[in-house]
């Protein structure tokens, strides 16, 4: 048997299909376990019958849905599924404005021309243990689980309102001790990660007990669900951003103190559990791992097992993936400034053209785009893609630092024009934010000594100006 591994498996409507490098006569024993990274559970054991270079396994022979489990054989090669047939085969929207914005208002979003958005969703805002009048029940694998309807109601009004203006919606998912809600202490330890310090801001999903993982697999199945389908009449999602730049883990999904390659296998099940979970419904829906703007090097090197360059993560990850079975995961970059209150990034001395450079700015993104350009970066022989997910510029209410602030936008926008993989460019803040650390990132001015709107800053007028469509409906890129 060691002549032929298993190099592929698919998830089918109703089977699991493993393929092998050749023929083989004869059954073989076949292992299902759970993906669980913490506790290797054994759900089913079976000899098949091998059917020249292909073994056929009900879809759910285990009772679960196979296309997220774990599968061993004696040949040896990947585990895990690297193809999930849709329920809704559709495409990811072309030719649209790469125009983003953290909304705040969807009226004033579409008369920005803004095409594309953001919208966190916090697993321990939606997922309930036990039934109230706020919840609905939610059945899935024979386990039944409580969806906090009044969360998914403001959802709904949100996500239907950007639909109707033409706005993709992504969706960032999180996990923490305190989003819009506190967590219940009889959810802590379903959904939180069972080494997070709460020194952290998020957790990282507990992916490493089983009953975490159907938890989590439940939360993005739900909302695949009822966002994926092209008939939704409650609006419609097309990414889903797995934690928050997570190569800062400790501060923004934390595991605890794990070593990059350890937290590397935690954050490649919770982007692959997250892709079976949307494929299986929607072919457009593309999943992301969030990245802030270190690359080469950590934020903090004095401290490795609690943040990482993204470069490492990022290699980690792509060997992983590919030793288990590869799976189409994106990136969802934030470029800020090198210093996040001076907007000028085209004079950031850490973000160089080298391939280590220690950040990853508007000055240098190519260097991103050369590392997605590798052939051992690709899918399936595809680039993967990015969306710049969050991202700013800072004013400080004067003349001078607003023009400055505009001038950051339209050469930051210039630049991802550069680049064709970029698919959106998601602009940090609609309005500026007086608890946003001292910032003023946003479009709109603030008052010096409240959160009340002043007006609109000259980013404001580049913004609304910055393309237009042409008579055929395209994108026209305009040159300031």
């Amino acid at each position: 048997m060691s002549q032929v591994t298993v190099v592929r498996i698919e998830a089918l409507k109703n089977s699991i299909v493993l393929t092998l490098s050749g023929s083989f006569e004869g059954s073989a024993e076949l292992s299902v376990y759970s993906p669980a990274v913490g506790e290797k559970l054994l759900l089913g054991k079976y000899s098949v019958p091998v059917d020249g270079d292909k073994i056929y396994v009900d879809r759910f022979a285990t009772g679960r849905d196979g296309a997220f489990l774990r599968y061993e054989t004696p040949f040896g090669g990947v585990v895990y599924a690297s193809y999930v047939e849709p329920e809704f085969d559709y495409g990811y929207p072309e030719g649209l404005s790469k125009k983003g914005l953290q909304i705040s208002d969807p009226v004033d979003a579409e008369i920005l021309g803004v095409k594309h958005t953001a919208i966190n969703v916090a697993i321990t805002d939606v997922m309930k243990k036990t039934p109230t009048e706020f919840t609905e029940p939610f059945e899935l694998d024979g386990y039944t689980y409580y969806i906090d309807m009044n969360e998914i109601r403001d959802f709904d009004q949100r996500f239907s309102e950007f639909t109707k203006r033409g706005i993709l919606v992504n969706l960032i998912l999180l996990c923490g001790k305190h989003w819009r809600q506190f967590v219940s202490e009889e959810m802590k330890p379903i959904l939180l990660h069972p080494d997070y310090n709460d020194e952290g801001t998020l957790s990282a999903f507990n992916v490493v007990t089983d009953e975490g993982v159907r938890w989590y697999q439940a939360f993005v199945t739900y909302l695949a669900r009822r966002y994926g389908d092209p008939a939704s009449t409650v609006g419609r999602i097309y990414g889903m951003i797995i934690s928050n730049e997570v190569q800062s883990q400790w501060i923004w999904g934390n595991a605890g103190e794990k070593t990059c390659a350890e937290f590397a296998k935690h954050y490649t099940a919770a982007m692959r559990i997250a892709w079976v979970a949307a494929s299986s419904v929607s072919s457009a829906i593309r999943i992301y791992a969030s990245l802030d703007h270190f690359w080469g090097g950590p934020m903090d090197p004095s401290q490795p097992m609690r943040f990482y360059g993204a470069l490492e993560l990022l290699t980690k990850i792509r060997k992983l993936a590919k030793a288990e079975g590869d799976f189409y995961y994106n990136i969802a970059h934030h470029p800020y400034p090198q210093d996040l209150s001076m907007p000028d990034f085209w004079n950031d001395t850490t973000a160089t053209d080298e391939d280590d450079s220690l950040r990853i700015t508007f000055k240098n993104l190519e260097v991103l785009a050369r590392f997605l350009y590798k052939e051992e970066n690709l899918f399936e022989g595809r680039r993967r893609r990015v969306i710049l997910s969050e991202q700013g510029f800072n004013s400080k209410w004067t003349p001078e630092s607003e023009i400055l602030q505009a001038t950051a936008y339209g050469r930051a926008y210039r630049k991802i024009m550069e680049i064709p993989e970029i698919d959106s460019f998601i602009l940090h803040a609609h309005r500026d934010n007086k608890e946003e650390f001292g910032l003023n990132l946003g479009v709109w001015r603030r008052k010096q000594d409240s959160n009340e709107i002043d007006g609109p800053k000259p980013i404001y007028f580049l913004m609304k100006a910055i393309d237009t469509v042409d008579d055929t409906g395209h994108f026209v890129w305009q040159r300031f």
